[in-house]
């Protein structure tokens, strides 16, 4: 499945076309730290996507834009 990242990502930039290649669920702990509502204590839906570079981050739904 395709989809556009919809803000930074580690080393993967805002507008990138990603592909999604697995999903988890957990706590987003990468993105806590920058939130300034702080950490969220619910699981979110988390999914790991790649770019055509090689990079790959978890990223969660909310960030993610399915490109059909």
């Amino acid at each position: 499945m395709k989809a556009k990242l919809l803000c930074d990502a580690g080393e993967i930039r805002e507008g990138t076309d990603v592909d999604v290649v697995s999903k988890k669920t957990g706590p987003e702990d990468a993105s806590a730290a920058n939130d300034p509502d702080g950490a969220k204590t619910q699981q979110a839906p988390v999914y790991r996507v790649t770019d055509d570079d090689g990079h790959a981050e978890d990223v969660d739904t909310r960030d993610l834009k399915i490109v059909l």
